[in-house]
């Protein structure tokens, strides 16, 4: 019987990273061990071709394989040992989707001794004889060797002319002055460059993450000094912080005097430096760094200026319409742009009207929306023209989710309106109200309040079963379905039952809540309890907001207890 192959439980360094190739793959695990803490890696792999899915499971250290396990999942069969060797070299050659562990020199030795059997039963092969010696070299390694082949040429060229060179030289020895002056008019020019870029860190929501960021500019620009004849003007890095995740605006502007075809070859290489180094992010902050947005401009010298007004150019295609502003990805930009005309009709119909709406999508994989409005509400307060539209964002974000097959929320609604003055019959009738008001006081303190309080307790008790009866009571039961829905629809864990409470006091529905969910069994293993707690308690936040702006009801949750097997 195989055993199953078992990892320490540590985060991920990268988890779902499509590899359309072996060389990126290989690419990944270099720039893994670039980081000398770690003395091995763990790798998941999942692929398929037409007849069968495979989910291999490998331990690795710097120069060769450790372990390995190949799960078929069609077949129902592992495999270990040389044909799990054999399989690997087939299958790294197709799409794989990839979770990456890091493992320090401890925790490599744990797992040899954990899986000792797969271990034992592996050949230690080399990695290049994997992935094959003659893929092995990165682009820069060829740029290298290019670069010594053409200094080569020029040896050769230079040893052909030096007899003439010679001859010259004696010639001239009479007027050695001229030879000390050329290199004191050349020294000036070499002194061009710049002494340290600029480095524009900036954080929203989060300024104790700005060192982390800085750090991660710094690694990008040793990089950058590594790439021949480029000279970095100005690194600009903008931090958004969400929940759990930081979205980076990267910025990046160079010289060098190379052609366009070369330098449009250097942008791609600082791009891929903005990319490798974002681990840095996730291992210093916590954060799970997603790049939103990333440029990276190298220029021929004096053509700055002319850059900067192209890339001003580049942002006008983001209105919609002359009122309707998006700003998202360009893969799902088509599909919010279409998003933002139905919300703009759906909240103008709602009693708003609008005079300028920015609709902001951050993330990738996942959505979060961020509104912002300007305009008239007549009739309606602040605070519920915010219901109001947190109510359409959110019903249009579930639809779109479904559409798009992804987690869309609706993350901030921040409205600019302007206030309608009180007219003078208003401020009239308000002041005739408060008159009205102290002459009833009066007229009770006369009567006498002992008498009359027994009366106003009873109403408030008849007032408060009205309102449970017409309002509290069919939001619960809304609340009860909805959570039982969401609850069954959750990735990574299977609802079982559910006990929900309530009590209405002082106008506010506590809510109290006993729910058991048992953990679902996934390719990449079990999940762990934090990950399910923290799935279901988000859900349940987020399902009571909706029921509670839906019904205008103030719901609070008072007690939870989550159980998990």
């Amino acid at each position: 019987m195989v055993v199953e192959m078992q990892l320490p439980n540590i985060t991920p360094l990268e988890e779902n990273i499509v590899c359309t190739k072996k060389q990126e793959l290989l690419d990944l695990i270099y720039n893994a061990f670039s980081n000398q803490e770690f003395s091995g890696l763990f790798l998941k792999m999942f692929t398929k071709d037409e007849k069968e899915k495979y989910y291999a499971t490998i331990l690795l250290d710097r120069k060769k394989l450790l372990a390995a396990q190949i799960d078929l999942l069609n077949s129902k069969k592992k495999l270990i040992g040389s044909d799990s060797v054999e399989t690997l070299k087939r299958i790294i050659d197709y799409p794989l989707v990839v979770d990456l562990y890091g493992l320090d020199e401890i925790s490599l030795k744990l797992s040899i001794t954990d899986n000792l059997e797969i271990y034992n039963s592996t050949p230690k092969v080399e990695l290049e004889k994997i992935f094959g010696e003659n893929k092995i070299e990165s682009a820069e390694v060829l740029e290298k060797e290019k670069l010594l082949e053409k200094a080569l040429e020029r040896k050769k060229e230079e040893a052909k002319t030096e007899p003439q060179v010679k001859v010259q030289e004696e010639i001239k020895k009479e007027a050695p002055p001229k030879k000390e002056e050329k290199p004191l008019e050349k020294a000036p020019k070499i002194e061009k460059k710049p002494s340290a870029p600029e480095i524009d860190v900036k954080v929203v929501g989060g300024e104790i993450f700005k060192p982390v960021l800085q750090e991660y500019a710094e690694e990008i620009l040793k990089e950058i000094k590594n790439l021949n004849g480029v000279s970095v003007e100005r690194v600009g890095i903008t931090g958004e912080v969400g929940s759990g995740v930081i979205y980076l605006h990267v910025n990046i502007h160079g010289t060098s005097e190379r052609d366009k075809s070369s330098r449009e070859i250097l942008e791609r290489r600082v791009l891929y430096f903005a990319n490798k180094h974002l681990p840095i992010i996730w291992r210093k902050a916590g954060l799970k760094p997603i790049l939103s947005n990333a440029q990276a401009k190298i220029t021929a010298p004096g053509e700055s200026e002319e850059e900067k007004e192209e890339k001003k150019e580049v942002v006008i295609p983001r209105k919609v319409e002359s009122n309707i502003i998006v700003e998202a990805h360009e893969s799902v930009k088509p599909y919010f742009s279409t998003y933002a005309r139905v919300i703009f009709k759906d909240i103008q119909s709602a009693g708003i009207d609008i005079d300028k709406m920015l609709l902001d999508i951050k993330g990738r994989s996942e959505h979060e929306i961020n509104l912002t409005l300007w305009g008239k509400a007549s009739g309606v307060s602040k605070e519920e023209a915010e219901r109001i539209v947190n109510r359409i964002l959110r019903t249009h974000a579930r639809e779109i989710g479904k559409a798009l097959n992804k987690y869309v929320t609706v993350h901030r609604v921040e409205l600019h309106l302007e206030e309608e003055e009180v007219s003078s019959k208003a401020k009239q009738i308000m002041s005739k109200k408060e008159e009205l008001e102290k002459e009833i006081e009066k007229l009770l303190k006369e009567a006498g309040v002992e008498e009359l309080s027994y009366i106003t307790e009873e109403k408030k008790k008849e007032a408060e079963e009205a309102l449970l009866k017409s309002k509290v009571e069919p939001a619960i039961e809304e609340l009860r379905k909805r959570l039982q829905r969401e609850f069954t629809e959750l990735p990574n864990s299977v609802f079982r039952w559910m006990n929900l409470d309530w009590e209405f006091k002082n106008g506010t529905v506590l809510v109290d809540l006993e729910a058991s969910f048992d953990k679902r069994s996934t390719l990449l293993g079990i999940v762990s309890d934090e990950r399910v707690r923290e799935d279901i308690t988000r859900t349940l936040e987020k399902v009571t907001k909706e029921v509670s702006a839906e019904h205008n009801i103030p719901i609070k949750l008072r007690n939870t207890e989550i159980r998990i097997r």
